[in-house]
């Protein structure tokens, strides 16, 4: 009986401890990215060319994980009031370590630095990202935090409704006048640094009033009170945060010796600075869920980024053409991909195999619809895991893993941000993208994007007895296959077993 009563004391404690309130009533200063100068580029060949078009922004393409990783090293480098970052993870890596301390040179400038993280899947450390929050000029917020209190699991188990709801925006902009937007995180996955995995992802940088936008939607995110300062969780002893600074400098020495010096000597970006590469000048508009989307039942949630989307595609002509690294549509997506399908549109949508993707239990969620959406003529078309194999003869070549967020529609109405089309982006997360105008760049993009396909996918068919065979011809050679390629048992298995549970809203 004794023992009895101290386990459910025991359990009534942990439950006690792990729903305690985060305090996001902690006292708060509001800062906004029109707190500091602006920079200009009116002396620059862009900034004329800006000046001759005021309503349109310029773009540059950033398709290469290194480029990414320059664009943004090169972009700290220059600022010269502000830099603002808002991300759903940095793991303490490489290029965590590499940003981090960048971000503290240009705080010794005197540059404000402000970063705004998702808190559950950042693996860096509190004490680490205590090391930047020490700075005077930076300031570091955390997005719906899980208790310090307990283990993480438990604040999943006992405070499930609030901790599901997660900030998934991705954006970077520098003195409220240039900006990164796209699919990258930060770490060393997405900028192709040392890792037997290649994350196919796109980012795009941004000049031009568009970027303003973005710092505005950061702004909103910065100041609601879901994103709490880190000293209001985290104390960390001061002479701790010189030993991990030690470890951050360690780190970097180590990712200097080649990483560093090969993201901001890129040849792209230096043809870029050389005008070798001229940016594109268009429309945009940012779009974006508001932060109270997390805060409500998921059913009551706005959902502005992907009803934005969603109307894009909805208004297509002739050619639809979505990427996006998980495809769960439920009944209701695959529905409307029908619906165009079978009223003339040309409908390709582009996503992870089973072999390829990082999480097999999602796609549990995709391969139930796959028989249904070909019946009506939408096309398929799954990412090859070994396609750098294939294509290179170099049986080491690392596995691709398809990251990228995008979506074309007749040819000229682009959409690039942090959306994937499942339920956890579209109904439970919030999401940040820009919607883009441009007849010439979306002619670009859809050339590149077409090329691309039969390289690195296989084309998904119906077979006459009722079954699927996947395709891969890039012109060389010519595969047939049966079965899920490249897929394991295990990861078969996986994806079988959560077909079988009531979770698809939660993929």
């Amino acid at each position: 009986m004794r023992i009895g009563w101290a386990l459910a004391s025991a359990l009534v404690c942990c439950l006690c401890v792990g729903c305690a309130n985060d305090p996001f009533d902690a006292p708060r200063a509001n800062s906004f990215s029109t707190d500091l100068p602006v920079s200009r580029h009116s002396g620059s060949q862009i900034g004329r060319e800006l000046a001759a078009r005021p309503a349109q922004s310029a773009l540059i393409p950033l398709a290469d994980g290194n480029d990414a990783l320059g664009a943004r090293l090169r972009m700290i480098e220059t600022a010269n009031h502000s830099i603002d970052m808002q991300y759903f993870l940095l793991k303490p890596d490489l290029a965590g370590a590499v940003i981090t301390l960048a971000l503290l040179e240009a705080a010794e400038r005197g540059v404000r630095v402000r970063v705004l993280l998702d808190d559950v899947f950042t693996t860096t450390t509190d004490e680490e990202i205590a090391l930047l929050d020490a700075h005077p000029n930076v300031h570091i917020r955390l997005v719906n935090p899980l208790s310090r209190n307990s283990p993480k699991f438990w604040s999943f188990l006992v405070d499930f409704g609030r901790v599901n709801r997660r900030m998934h925006n991705k954006s970077m902009t520098v003195d409220r006048s240039t900006g990164i937007v796209g699919g990258r995180n930060l770490a060393d996955e997405y900028f192709r640094v040392d890792t037997t995995a290649e994350f196919a992802d796109f980012d795009i940088f941004l000049i031009g009033p568009v970027v303003q936008d973005i710092a505005d939607q950061f702004d909103i995110y910065w100041n609601d009170p879901l994103s709490v300062p880190l000293d209001a969780i985290v104390t960390v002893d001061a002479r701790r945060l010189d030993e991990i600074e030690a470890e951050l400098e360690a780190r970097e020495a180590e990712a200097l010796t080649g990483l560093y010096e090969r993201a901001v000597t890129s040849r792209y970006l230096a043809d870029v600075r050389a005008g070798k590469h001229p940016p594109y000048f268009a429309n945009m508009r940012v779009s974006h869920d508001m932060p109270d989307k997390l805060k409500v039942p998921v059913a009551e949630g706005d959902r502005m980024l992907a009803s934005d989307l969603l109307a894009a595609m909805a208004a297509a002509r002739e050619d639809v053409l979505l990427v996006t690294p998980y495809f769960v549509p439920e009944d209701w997506g695959a529905r409307f991909f029908m619906d165009l399908a079978e009223r003339g549109v040309r409908v390709r949508i582009v996503t992870n195999s089973l072999a390829s993707t990082n999480h097999a239990y999602v796609h549990a969620g995709y391969k139930r619809h796959r028989k249904d959406l070909l019946a009506a003529g939408v096309e398929l078309y799954e990412i090859r895991a070994d396609a750098l194999a294939v294509s290179t003869g170099d049986e080491t070549a690392a596995k691709i893993t398809m990251h990228t967020k995008l979506a074309l529609v007749d040819g000229r109405k682009l959409f690039v941000g942090s959306l994937n089309f499942d339920p956890r982006s579209i109904k439970i997360n919030s999401e940040f993208g820009v919607f883009i105008d441009d007849p010439t760049l979306g002619a670009e993009f859809q050339r590149s994007l077409v090329e691309s396909i039969a390289p690195l996918t296989y084309s998904v068919h119906p077979t006459t007895a009722g079954n699927l065979a996947w395709v891969f011809d890039d012109g060389a050679r010519r595969e047939i296959l049966f079965s899920d390629p490249g897929a394991s048992a295990w990861r078969k298995f996986v994806a079988g077993l959560t077909g079988l549970l009531p979770v698809e809203g939660q993929l």
